[in-house]
C-alpha cells in the first residue's frame, strides 16, 4: 500500500505544478468573501486607517523636519512608526481574521460544502489564505503610498527596501499559515482569535529573547533581525532621535553565523521561513484533503525534526565553540567566570527545546483509540484482498516506531552538542565524565517515551490530569516543603519525580567538577530517584497500553 504520509507531499507538489491554481483572481472563494467583506460597513475602518496613517506620517515627518530642519532625517524618523502600523495590520489583524474566518466556516458548515467542490485542495488553501483577510490587505495597500513617500524622502536605497519587504511578506505568510492551521485544529472558536494573536506576539516578542541566552535561531522567525541589519544604520546616521540604540545589538544581528559560514540575514530568514511555510502548508493541505487525517505524516515529521535540528545547531555553533580564554585576551569579557553558567545553560535550553519539539510532533502523529481501531479494520480488509497490511507510517498505526526514532535523534543531537562544547567550547575546562555527558541525552529519551506512552494510552483529556499531578504538583510540593519546613533534601527528592526537574538535574551534572561533595550527592541521588520513578511509570503505562491494544485486536477478531 502506498504510504499516505509520503504521498501527501507529492500530491502537494503536483498541485503546485498546475500553475492554474496560482491564478488567484480566478478563484471563486476569493470573490465570494471579497463581496461579503467589502460592503459599505467596510468603508469606516478603511477610512480610519487612512486617517491614522496620514496623521502618523505627517505629524512625525513635519515635527522632526521643523525642529531639525532636515527632511531626510524627518522622513527616516517616521519609517518605523508607520512600519509598526503595517505590522499590526498584516501580522496581527490579518492572521486573527484568518483563524476566526476558518472557524466560522467550520461552525456554519460552509467548509464542508467547500470540501465537496471539484476545486483542488491547493486552490481551496490559496482561496481562504487570500480572501479571508482581504480587508486587511486593502488597508495595508492604503498605507503603502505614505511608506513610499517616506522611503523616497529618506533616501533609502532599493538594496534595503527589497530584502526588508521580502522578509516582511514572508513573515506575514508564515503567520497566516499558522492562523489557518489553528483555525482547522482549534475547537473553541470564541477564544481562537485571541489565542492566534497570542501566538504571533509570542513568536515576535518572547522567543527572540532566547537569543540573549545564545539561541539566535528563533529570532529569524520575525522581521526584526533584517530591520536591524538593513534599516537601522540609516535611522541612526546623524540622528539624535536614535542615540540610545545599542550598537552591539545591531552588529550582532548584521549577519548569521551558520556553522563555519556567514550568511546574509535576509537570505537565512527567507530560507528558514520558507521551510516552515511549506510545513504548515502541508498541514493545511492534508486537512483539506481529509478532515480526519493527521496534520503531518510520520515520515515527514521525522524529516522535519532533523531539518529543524540542523538549522538550530547551525546557528548555535558559534556558541558551542566559544573560547573564553580568547575572549578574555581580546577584552570581550573581563574573566572566565561565566564559563560555568554558559556551559550549563546551553545544553539545558537546547534540551528543553528539542524535547518540546518532539512532544509536539508525537502529539500530531499519534492516533487516538478510535483511529487505531479503524486502522486495524482497514488492515484486515486489505489482507482479505491480498494487498498486504498498513504501512508502519500510516496515520492509524501506533507511533511507537516514530517515537523511538525521534528519541534516537534527540539523543544523538544532544550528544553532538555536548561533545562539541567539550572539545572546542566552554565545557573543555570542566571536562565532565562520560557518565555526566550521558545523563541529559538518556533523560531526554526516557522523558520522550514517558510522554508517548502516557499520551497514547490515556488520550489527551486524561493525560492533562496526569501532567498536572506528575509534572507540576511535585515541583510545587517540593518548593512548599523547602520554604515552610526547610527540608532542603526533600525539595530535590520530591521535585525530581517531575520530568521538568529531572531534565534540569541531568544538565546540572555537567558542572559536577565545580560542585561541593554534599551538593553533588544530593543532585545525584535526586537524579536517580527521579529516573527510577519515571522509568517505572513508563513501563507500567506501556504495559497497560499493550494490553489495551491486545484487547482491541481480540474484540475485532471476535466480532468478525
Amino acid at each position: 500500500m502506498t504510504d499516505q504520509s509520503l504521498a501527501m507531499p507529492y500530491a502537494l507538489s503536483r498541485s503546485l505544478s498546475d500553475m492554474s491554481v496560482l491564478a488567484i483572481w480566478k478563484n471563486p472563494i476569493i470573490w465570494k468573501n471579497f463581496k461579503s467583506r467589502m460592503r459599505m460597513q467596510a468603508v469606516f475602518p478603511l477610512l480610519l486607517e487612512f486617517i491614522v496613517a496620514t496623521f502618523m506620517t505627517f505629524t512625525i515627518y513635519g515635527g522632526v523636519d521643523r525642529f531639525q530642519d532636515d527632511p531626510v532625517q524627518a522622513a527616516r524618523a517616521a519609517i518605523l512608526p508607520l512600519g509598526l502600523l503595517q505590522w499590526l495590520i498584516l501580522m496581527l489583524s490579518a492572521t486573527g481574521r484568518i483563524t476566526s474566518g476558518i472557524i466560522h466556516e467550520r461552525v456554519t458548515g460552509t467548509i464542508e460544502y467547500t470540501r465537496l467542490t471539484l476545486m483542488s485542495p491547493m486552490s481551496k488553501v490559496l482561496g481562504y489564505l487570500f480572501d479571508l483577510p482581504v480587508r486587511e490587505y486593502i488597508a495595508f495597500a492604503i498605507t503603502m503610498p505614505f511608506m513610499v513617500f517616506l522611503l523616497i524622502q529618506g533616501e533609502i536605497p532599493l538594496s534595503v527596501i527589497v530584502p526588508v519587504y521580502l522578509v516582511f511578506f514572508s513573515s506575514a505568510l508564515l503567520y497566516h499559515m499558522v492562523g489557518m492551521v489553528l483555525g482547522l485544529v482549534l475547537r473553541e472558536w470564541r477564544m481562537s482569535v485571541m489565542f492566534t494573536i497570542g501566538v504571533v506576539i509570542l513568536i515576535n516578542w518572547v522567543l527572540p529573547l532566547f537569543s540573549y541566552l545564545g539561541f539566535p535561531f528563533l529570532q529569524y522567525l520575525t522581521i526584526r533581525p533584517v530591520v536591524v541589519d538593513k534599516v537601522f544604520p540609516y535611522l541612526t546616521e546623524n540622528s539624535a532621535f536614535f542615540d540610545g540604540f545599542p550598537e552591539l545589538f545591531a552588529s550582532a544581528t548584521s549577519q548569521v553565523k551558520f556553522y563555519t559560514w556567514t550568511v546574509s540575514t535576509a537570505v537565512f530568514s527567507l530560507i528558514l521561513q520558507a521551510g516552515l511555510i511549506f510545513t504548515f502548508g502541508l498541514m493545511v493541505y492534508r486537512k483539506w484533503q481529509d478532515e480526519f487525517s493527521h496534520a503531518l505524516g510520520k515520515s515527514y515529521a521525522l524529516l522535519f525534526y532533523v531539518g529543524l535540528q540542523l538549522f538550530c545547531i547551525g546557528t548555535l555553533w558559534p556558541n558551542l565553540t566559544f573560547d573564553f580564554d580568547t575572549a578574555v585576551a581580546l577584552g570581550i569579557v573581563q574573566d572566565d567566570s561565566l564559563a560555568e553558567n554558559f556551559a550549563f545553560v546551553i545544553p539545558l535550553v537546547y534540551g528543553f527545546f528539542s524535547i518540546l519539539c518532539v512532544f509536539w510532533l508525537i502529539y500530531v502523529i499519534t492516533p487516538t483509540h478510535d483511529e487505531y481501531r479503524s486502522g486495524l479494520l482497514r488492515e484486515k480488509k486489505l489482507q482479505q484482498m491480498n494487498r498486504g497490511g498498513l504501512s508502519r507510517f500510516d496515520d492509524h498505526v501506533g507511533s511507537l516506531l516514530c517515537a523511538a526514532v525521534l528519541a534516537g535523534f534527540t539523543f544523538t543531537f544532544l550528544m553532538v552538542v555536548q561533545l562539541v562544547m567539550v572539545s572546542a567550547g566552554p565545557l573543555a575546562e570542566l571536562s565532565p565524565s562520560l557518565l555526566e555527558l550521558l545523563k541529559l541525552p538518556l533523560v531526554a529519551v526516557l522523558v520522550i517515551f514517558y510522554f508517548y506512552v502516557s499520551l497514547e494510552y490515556l488520550q489527551l483529556s486524561k493525560f492533562a490530569l496526569l501532567f498536572l499531578l506528575v509534572w507540576i504538583v511535585p515541583i510545587l510540593l517540593g518548593v512548599f516543603l523547602g520554604v515552610v519546613f526547610e527540608f532542603e533534601e526533600m525539595v530535590l527528592y520530591i521535585g525530581s519525580v517531575s520530568p521538568l526537574t529531572l531534565i534540569t538535574l541531568a544538565a546540572q551534572g555537567l558542572l559536577s567538577a565545580n560542585l561541593y561533595d554534599d551538593e553533588l550527592l544530593f543532585i545525584r541521588n535526586a537524579y536517580w530517584i527521579g529516573s527510577a520513578f519515571i522509568l517505572t511509570l513508563t513501563i507500567f503505562l506501556g504495559y497497560r497500553m499493550k494490553l489495551l491494544k491486545e484487547r482491541t485486536k481480540a474484540k475485532l477478531e471476535n466480532e468478525s
